[in-house]
């Protein structure tokens, strides 16, 4: 079967077939052999890129960046300090002057529903760099570095632990749907998903002949998980207001040496960054300050223990960031 993903925008997991997603796990295993290889590979050279990041951003900013370098393009970045859209002249007038100056428009921002309007304002193809929905790219990249460590996806188990209905849980029920992966998200009740978001998750699931299951039993999944997930309870937008009940409510969830002692062997853990696992950050003393005096604190979703460990995979899937977006660029402006 041929692939073909000229032109097409790259809005969220679920608008991709399993064909076309490991397709792009492939392309990307192949950027990355010829990264290491150090090979030229300026595939889209006379072509610009824009990211317009309304949401700050280090490692996804920086992916794209040194992505669109490699394959040869141009890229303007618009940040948040720079510009907003709609400020000083509407979004439409705006983006009618991008899609006369790029080959391609990156958004990051809290809104998926901006997304949706810069499709129908421009020609040229959209990208996710996260939004309060979802995060596309980062699967393409974690898919990959979960190749990468068992040689195949489909089968295989992976528990989500922390806040089941957040950005990245959200986004890996669908791709693990999609692909035939297992997937398990345990948290408090109150943090789940919609009911239709998981319904919709369930039904890709059929199709690939894998589960799909939210509960609030931390124990349910641990012993046959290969794969154990988790990401940071506290939004970039909330730094200024921490969300106090919300850490109380999931840390008995959080992922420590006991959860870890508890898995395969093979069982390795993933972080899609930036992790709470030590105190070293001005965030992590802001928390501190409003947390219990008495509290045993040595990580919040994580323990550095785990973080750092030999099972840890945080920093592959870190590197698999840019020949995943790589291959998105690549795959959707290619001229051929």
């Amino acid at each position: 079967m041929e692939i073909d993903l000229r032109s097409r925008n790259f809005l969220a997991m679920q608008d991709f077939s399993e064909e076309e997603i490991l397709y792009l796990i492939d392309l990307a295993a192949e950027f990355k052999k010829l990264k290491k290889e150090k090979r030229a590979h300026k595939y889209l050279d006379g072509q610009n890129l824009i990211l317009l990041f309304e949401e700050a951003s280090t490692r996804t900013r920086t992916s794209f960046e040194v992505a669109a370098f490699d394959l040869g393009m141009g890229v303007s970045l618009i940040n948040s300090n720079s510009s907003k859209l709609g400020e000083k002249e509407s979004i439409e007038d705006s983006i009618n002057v991008f899609d006369r100056y790029y080959d391609g428009i990156v958004y990051r921002g809290n809104k998926q529903d901006m997304l949706k309007k810069l499709v129908k304002m421009t020609e040229v193809p959209i990208y996710n760099a996260m939004t309060e929905k979802t995060h596309p790219s980062q699967m393409i990249s974690d898919m990959l570095t979960i190749r990468e460590k068992f040689g195949y996806l489909k089968g295989l188990n992976l528990l989500y632990l922390g806040y089941p209905g957040d950005i990245m849980p959200n986004s890996l029920s669908i791709t693990c749907a999609k692909l035939g992966i297992n997937f398990t998200a345990a948290g408090p009740r109150k943090y789940f998903p919609k009911e239709d978001f998981i319904r919709l998750s369930k039904d890709f699931a059929k199709e690939s002949g894998s589960q799909i299951t939210y509960t609030e039993d931390l124990n349910l999944a641990l012993g046959k998980a290969d794969i154990i997930y988790t990401d940071m309870w506290i939004a970039l937008t909330e730094v200024d207001h921490v969300p106090i009940e919300r850490i109380m409510d999931l840390y008995p969830y959080r992922v420590d040496r006991k959860v870890m002692d508890k898995t395969k062997d093979t069982t390795i853990f993933m972080h899609c960054l930036p992790a709470f696992h030590d105190t070293k950050s001005k965030l992590a003393q802001k928390v501190l300050a409003k947390l219990p005096k008495d509290m045993d604190f040595d990580g919040m979703e994580v323990t550095d223990e785990v973080f750092r460990s030999e099972k840890s995979m945080v920093f592959d899937q870190t590197e698999n960031r840019i020949p995943a977006v790589k291959a998105i660029l690549y795959s959707t402006l290619k001229y051929e």
